[in-house]
């Protein structure tokens, strides 16, 4: 199953996900969207920027749920202490769902920077990669960069497996601010601060009536700075030729794309969130970058106080990466084919507008090679099919359809043109005529209703002629039958009205309300 899910549902196609998607992981084809596993890098941006909330990342609630009431081991990121507002009474509320130890990462951090230390002085330029966003940014899609990667474990991964080594093959929950902390896949629970809060609420605990609680020993010496902006530079301690902090995965595609190591020795600080890990994907977000930043400032110097202890553990973290981006050979015809598929045969309609997503007209028709995409994503594609469309209504349609400008017939569709021959520089007065009358216009043998109405865009007068000839002589046929029928009772009635008289005579009677009863019937018919 994907880290990131989509929810078919609820989405509306409006295609914001994929255009903030930096690696454009995201397919939309057969009325269907999916995220592309094999090149998606786990940023969450699509979780967070959708506005359907129709994305969203793999929980672990549950897993976690099995944990509790058993022994575990807690790791609680250095944004910890920035997300919670009593984050020392969470870590009483972990101790009570079962929870051994909770200790920071940050100690886990601080071995990795040692790593990072020694890998600098021995092979020059390094880029860090404690962010997973960074590393698979680099396998999927640049692995020519794979070489300049710090190849020691995340944070995450040397804590879990210090921890195992202190304290024994007990589970290792993580928790973080990071989705893609979830795709490392080497700790037996990965939580994010939003799945903790969720299971708070769910399991009705109150934080409040908890006591405060530090986390274990020992204890990091700087590493708690590690989440904020050059948090790794300040926790390595090393004297660099030049040392730059990239930050956000479109900065990053920039380095990588145009990545030449240098002569220099440069030490590369990379994480895919602005500001660190303090504004990551699953962090709380009504804080700003300085109240969470303070937050982490307070807690190290809090925490300052309690002694340090040392120690000495022999850990494995070196780590290998491998590449895995797919290559596809594309016929440059066949783009082609599609970009005039498209309406695009001409280069000034390849606006690269990035409407549909894809930053240009060709990587779209890429993206539709692959199946990843649909030529009807495209907006100017879609107004020039309905254009077309509009214009064969028009064209096809049975009602005669004049365009007039500056009193000069412009336009006939398919059926004025059969109605008439010539431009007839009478027949727009009878037409305006006949509108304003509210009058039908017969020409030739034909009889038409008139509407009008005015295009401002073209400065253009339109009539509408409908055919109502049909209608007119059934109208007339119904007349004259109406009048025969009357024709025929008056004949009866008049020879029964005779009868009557010679009737009423003997009776005595009169023939006067027959007549009126006649008279009446007469009008009702005529009407």
């Amino acid at each position: 199953m994907p880290l990131i899910v989509s929810n078919e549902a609820d989405c509306l196609y409006c295609y914001k996900c994929l255009r903030n998607c930096p690696v454009k992981a995201i397919s939309f084809c057969a009325g269907k969207t999916n995220v592309q596993e094999e090149e998606c890098i786990h940023c969450a941006t699509c979780v967070s920027i959708c506005p359907q909330k129709a994305k969203g990342y793999t929980k672990n609630i549950e897993e976690f749920r099995k944990l509790c009431g058993k022994p575990f081991l807690a790791s609680i990121a250095p944004s910890f202490f920035a997300h919670y507002d009593e984050p020392y009474r969470i870590v009483s509320v972990l101790k009570s769902l079962g929870a051994e130890i909770v200790q920071e990462t940050a100690l886990g951090a601080e071995i990795v920077s040692k790593e990072y230390s020694r890998i600098f002085q021995e092979r020059g330029t390094v880029i860090t990669t404690a962010c997973p966003v960074v590393v698979e940014l680099a396998e999927k899609h640049y692995p020519s960069v794979l070489p300049h990667l710090a190849n020691v474990d995340s944070p995450m991964v040397a804590h879990a497996k210090l921890l195992k080594k202190l304290h024994g093959e007990l589970p290792v929950l993580f928790l973080g601010p990071c989705v893609a902390k979830k795709a490392e896949g080497t700790v037996d629970v990965v939580l994010t601060f939003e799945e903790l809060d969720a299971f708070i609420e769910e399991e009705r605990i109150d934080p409040s009536r908890f006591d405060e609680q530090f986390p274990e020993g020992p204890y990091p010496s700087r590493a708690r700075m590690y989440p904020v902006s050059s948090g790794i530079s300040y926790t390595v301690q090393t004297q660099f030729d030049a040392h730059i902090v990239v930050e956000g995965v479109e900065n990053l595609i920039e380095l990588f794309k145009n990545f030449t190591p240098s002569e220099r020795k440069i030490f590369i600080e990379a994480s895919a969130c602005h500001g660190g890990c303090i504004n990551g994907p699953a962090i709380r977000k009504d804080l700003s970058l300085v109240e969470k930043r303070s937050r982490i400032v307070e807690h190290a110097r809090r925490m300052s106080q309690l002694q340090q202890s040392s120690f000495q553990v022999q850990l494995n973290l070196e780590r290998a990466f491998a590449a895995k981006k797919e290559e596809h050979e594309i016929d440059e015809a066949r783009i082609e084919e599609v970009l005039i598929e498209m309406g695009k045969a001409d280069e000034n309609k390849r606006l690269n507008c990035g409407a549909c997503g894809y930053n240009s007209c060709r990587e779209k028709a890429i993206a539709v090679i692959l199946g990843k995409a649909e030529k009807e994503m495209c907006i100017t594609y879609l107004v020039d099919k309905l254009k077309a469309a509009t214009h064969k209504v028009v064209e096809e349609s049975p009602n005669a359809i004049i365009m007039v400008k500056d009193g000069r017939i412009i336009y006939r569709n398919k059926t004025a043109l059969n109605l008439l021959r010539s431009n007839h520089e009478d027949l727009i007065l009878r037409l305006r005529e006949s509108f304003f009358k509210g009058q039908p216009v017969q020409i030739d043998s034909r009889v038409y209703y008139v509407k009008f109405f005015i295009l401002p865009e073209e400065k253009a007068d339109v009539y509408l002629l409908v055919d109502i000839t049909k209608e007119r002589e059934q109208e007339e046929t119904l007349r004259r039958i109406k009048k025969e029928t009357l024709r025929k009772m008056e004949e009866m009635l008049v020879k029964q009205m005779r009868v009557v008289q010679e009737v009423a005579g003997l009776l005595g009677e009169t023939v006067a309300e027959i007549k009126v009863s006649f008279t009446e019937l007469r009008k009702t018919l005529e009407e």
